[in-house]
């Protein structure tokens, strides 16, 4: 079809698991693809950077090739960091994500001082019909990173300012993916992604939350495969 690479990253407090349901869909086809963990997540051993910037850095020195980067909530932010640095980006999917993730510092000091994650924050994070078994798999999911790596991604989140101006700079196909339920992104953001991004198309899923790519991941890997396919 194409020479492109599809690369995957994750979210804050996640791990390439995320996108275990994704995997069984690319598995089927002949796609180019890879689904690492971020630096300092799951099973890579490196220290978690100490901001968004830090990331796309690390991530960058590893790109060789020619590139669709495909980033769900924090690591859309590292996708937007890396695109503004390298021409191999030629594609940039926004999942759940958007120039700026602003965390209420009410949820950081949550986070900070309580043993377990906040089940509000975790439930906040599903839609509403999302199946309890899921709900049960993720339950475990919590507890593959660190609490000290967890607050380090949500604070990370929190202080990147910088993806307005970076975005406004990129001349490349932009997808931005939106669950219809999803409470964690700001509300303006497809409006304000509207007024700054040159190339750019809006995709939304009813009935998912901030977590679309596990509880409709059949419909996003619809999208997403549209969108490769455009680069025939």
């Amino acid at each position: 079809m194409n020479n492109l690479k599809l690369l995957f990253l994750h979210g804050a407090g996640g791990t390439k698991s995320k996108w275990r349901k994704l995997k069984d869909e690319l598995d089927r086809t002949d796609i180019i693809y890879s689904i690492i963990d971020l630096p300092g997540h799951g099973e890579n051993p490196n220290e978690v950077p100490e901001s968004i910037e830090e990331f796309a850095a690390r991530i960058n020195e590893e790109i060789n090739s020619n590139v669709i980067i495909i980033g769900h909530s924090m690591g859309g932010l590292i996708g937007i960091e890396i695109a503004a640095r390298t021409e191999n980006v030629k594609g940039l999917v926004l999942i759940n994500s958007h120039f700026q993730l602003p965390v209420h510092p009410k949820v950081l000091e949550k986070l900070s001082s309580e043993a377990l994650f906040p089940e509000s924050f975790f439930k906040a994070s599903y839609g509403q019909a999302v199946d309890p078994a899921l709900l049960e798999e993720e339950r475990k999911e919590l507890y593959y990173n660190s609490k000290a790596t967890i607050v380090k991604d949500f604070t990370n989140c929190a202080n990147y300012k910088n993806g307005k101006s970076k975005v406004s700079q990129l001349n490349i196909p932009l997808l931005a993916i939106y669950g219809s339920e999803d409470l964690l992104i700001p509300k303006t953001a497809e409006e304000e992604l509207l007024e700054v991004a040159k190339k750019l198309a809006i995709e939304k899923i009813d009935g998912a939350g901030h977590y679309l790519i596990l509880e409709k991941s059949e419909e996003l890997f619809s999208r997403i495969l549209a969108f490769y396919e455009t680069f025939s």
